[in-house]
């Protein structure tokens, strides 16, 4: 996988804010899956959300979580802290790294991020935020973009002029989780917000929140009026949603694509993760990939405790062979 490129080269804003990108997600969205929804069209990649801090003091676990493959660009990089001196710092390292953009996440909602002052903190805490955009921007040729919620609760919403305020300290496009720092991950996104901050933005926005089905994820990019949607738990164990969603081909596996797509993944992690872990984390995608035919409860409790390339290799063929009889008769 590719680091430390010393030649970066800025992409343009229009490969990450229009069409389907894959939402970072922690602990799934690493190089192999990046790189199995970009060859099913999803159409720019983000990295898991990753430390200001850690990557300016050089840590070498952050700069392990940061290696991408070539074929995974345009590749946007998600970086998540509380001081804008660690995110300048931080911007210079992963230009250099020749990454296609910078996102900074002030959206995140869960309790260990938010009380470090980070993730969704940063809307009770504009200013700070303004400053960190101003930082990043500062030091980086690359486009930089933003993950906000609503507001942190209903009782404090955005203010109307944050998508203007943004734009002048440098950010180039946002990304909008339909909720609210309160509601987590409850609830229905909320599209009419979205389009309403969409209408006041002089950036592109993207939409996030609802990414369970192709039509699900169409409907809402639509009410959202946004120019592209992020796509998060709807492509776990279906990256075919992106082939789906762009319309060149069916948004769920064909008969032995389930198989080859989970042996390609599992082969592409081996290639940068030791054994003793391989099969550990393998194990949290199969839960996902061995979903919506009958007897996948079953595969599921079985996949749990593989621990070899051919025990997960015997479970994809008997799934692929379940999942691909249930299409046939649906047909």
């Amino acid at each position: 996988m590719d680091r430390h490129i010393t030649h970066p080269q800025a992409a343009a804003p229009e490969e990450y804010t229009g069409g389907f990108v894959l939402a970072p997600m922690a602990g799934y969205t690493d190089s192999a899956f990046r790189r199995i929804c970009r060859s099913l069209g999803a159409t720019c990649v983000v990295t898991e959300m990753t430390a200001a801090a850690g990557l300016s003091r050089g840590s070498a676990k952050t700069e392990l979580l940061l290696g991408f493959a070539d074929e995974e660009r345009p590749i946007r990089v998600q970086l998540f802290g509380s001081r804008p001196e660690d995110f300048e710092r931080a911007a210079g390292i992963v230009t250099a790294w020749n990454f296609s953009f910078v996102d900074i996440n002030a959206g995140c909602p869960v309790k260990k991020v938010v009380s470090s002052g980070s993730g969704s903190a940063l809307l009770r805490d504009i200013p700070r935020l303004l400053d960190i955009v101003r930082a990043t921007a500062s030091n980086t040729i690359l486009p930089v973009t933003v993950k906000i919620r609503l507001g942190w609760s209903p009782d404090e919403p955005l203010p109307e002029s944050l998508p203007s305020d943004l734009t002048e300290a440098g950010a180039k496009a946002l990304a909008i989780h339909g909720r609210y720092r309160s509601d987590l991950f409850s609830g229905k996104a909320r599209t009419g917000e979205i389009a309403a901050i969409t209408r006041l933005s002089p950036i592109p926005v993207l939409a996030s929140g609802e990414s369970s089905s192709v039509e699900s994820s169409i409907a809402f990019l639509r009410e959202s009026r946004a120019s592209g949607l992020l796509v998060g738990r709807g492509a776990l164990g279906n990256p075919w949603i992106f082939r789906g969603l762009k319309g060149t081909g069916a948004g769920y596996p064909l008969p032995g694509e389930l198989h080859s797509t989970v042996m390609e993944q599992l082969d592409m992690m081996a290639a940068y993760i030791p054994e003793r872990h391989l099969y550990h984390i393998m194990r949290g995608h199969l839960v996902f990939y061995f979903r919506g035919f009958r007897g996948a409860p079953g595969f599921r409790n079985r996949a749990v405790r593989a621990e070899s390339r051919s025990e997960i290799e015997s479970l994809a063929l008997e799934a692929d062979l379940l999942l691909s009889g249930e299409h046939e008769n649906a047909d």
